[in-house]
């Protein structure tokens, strides 16, 4: 590869210029645990550093994100890839460039294939710092507030027009600072629910930030007239399940992991015995990290009773036990985990959702085989620090009388 003194010293620039950025970012989020903007910065470069992190996973090495050595290497790797791209987009513009001129075209204009090499490096360049930008900087920060109306049957009187607030996955850790979780807490506050619903994924690694994570959901818990009820999720079975669930019951949370509440129309308040009227709140263990006990989930919920569900995973909904004839009631399932795909592509969709049945359980209200489920895109971010089309969201359901 033919280049110059002046493009070989830029390039060495942009490797040392991109290593040290993408490893002082990601060390200050991922092993020092910074908060603020770093982390939306450290998002941005650990994006571009995916191309050195692949072979690190691939020999095995996933669990060392938060080593300085690992990141160095990584993003050693990353940046050595993304130069020698650069550099053979460039010498195919100046060998278009060169071709051009041997050509002696009387017209000052390039030719056409010089333009078009030089405007895909441009289109290119932007492109490659605009789109992660956009991705990393601005949209998973934008929190959107999504307003539904749920009709309920048998829904009591008292209980018509019941504004549940849902709040999911917010993934506290290196990619989700707590100024953001708190944030995103003081809007659910603001809202004033009647109920809150947590439906998981309170920390996104490790145990290291479960104390925080529930010691930041304090001011949702207090703003909200009736009580909060919630489950875990499989990133808070891989951290440490018990902890986190005796955490956030120490904030006045009522956990029900294959257990259920009643909500008591005549009171507005939440009981553990059935008392006439009340609407049942079921929460099922996590569809793949926990066991499912429906047996006790579903003790004495007849199908007399309205009955809500919280699940962290939305693929629950399609399980036998709710498909058979002699099913337990449900009204409506309320669910994350999917974070609406986190990237949706114009004209293709979300092309990555985690769920067994594609980009159904995506977000929104979706009708399952049994009963709607209310699936939140979730307030933080999971397999990449990213979001493209699909910003992160609290959900806000009224319950009326069907």
């Amino acid at each position: 590869m033919n280049m110059t003194p002046r493009q070989t010293k830029l390039l060495i620039a942009l490797w040392c210029l991109g290593v040290l950025l993408g490893s002082s970012t990601s060390i200050a989020t991922w092993t020092l645990s910074s908060d603020g903007w770093i982390q939306g910065t450290s998002n941005f470069f650990y994006l571009l550093a995916l191309p050195g992190w692949f072979p690190l996973y691939i020999l095995g090495f996933s669990g060392m994100r938060s080593d300085p050595i690992a990141i160095i290497v990584a993003n050693a790797i990353a940046w050595t890839g993304w130069c020698m791209l650069i550099a053979i987009v460039a010498q195919i513009a100046s060998r278009s460039q060169a071709e051009s001129d041997d050509a002696q075209q009387p017209l000052p204009d390039p030719s056409r294939r010089s333009f078009l090499a030089k405007g895909l490096l441009g289109a290119g360049t932007i492109g490659a710092v605009v789109s992660p930008g956009y991705a990393t900087l601005i949209e998973p920060w934008s929190l959107k507030v999504r307003r539904y109306t749920l009709p309920i049957r048998d829904l009591p009187a008292s209980l018509e027009g019941l504004r549940v607030v849902q709040f999911s996955d917010p993934h506290l850790g290196p990619r989700v600072p707590s100024s953001f979780y708190s944030y995103a807490v003081q809007v659910v506050a603001d809202l004033r629910p009647d109920l809150l619903l947590l439906t998981g994924d309170y920390v996104h690694d490790g145990t290291d930030d479960i104390e925080e994570a529930a010691r930041l959901c304090k001011p949702m818990i207090e703003a909200t007239r009736i009580g909060a009820v919630g489950v875990l999720g499989n990133h808070d079975w891989w951290g440490d399940g018990p902890r986190i669930s005796q955490a956030l019951r120490d904030q006045g949370v009522s956990m029900i992991d294959n257990d259920r509440v009643w909500l008591d129309p005549r009171t507005q308040q939440l009981a553990s015995s059935r008392t006439p009227g009340a609407m049942a709140i079921v929460g099922l263990g996590d569809l793949t990290e926990d066991t499912l006990d429906f047996s006790k989930a579903f003790r004495a919920v007849d199908d007399e009773y309205p009955c809500i569900v919280l699940a962290h995973q939305p693929d629950t909904a399609e399980i036998s036990v709710f498909t058979t004839p002699h099913a337990p009631r449900v009204d409506a399932m309320f669910s994350g985990h999917t974070h609406g795909g986190q990237v949706r592509i114009p004209l293709i969709g979300t092309p990555l959702v985690p769920s067994n049945y594609g980009s159904k359980y995506a977000g929104g209200v979706v009708q399952g085989p049994a009963f709607p489920v209310v699936v939140s895109r979730g307030v933080g971010m999971s397999l990449l620090p990213v979001r493209f089309g699909v910003p992160p969201e609290i959900v806000e359901v009224t319950l009326t009388r069907a």
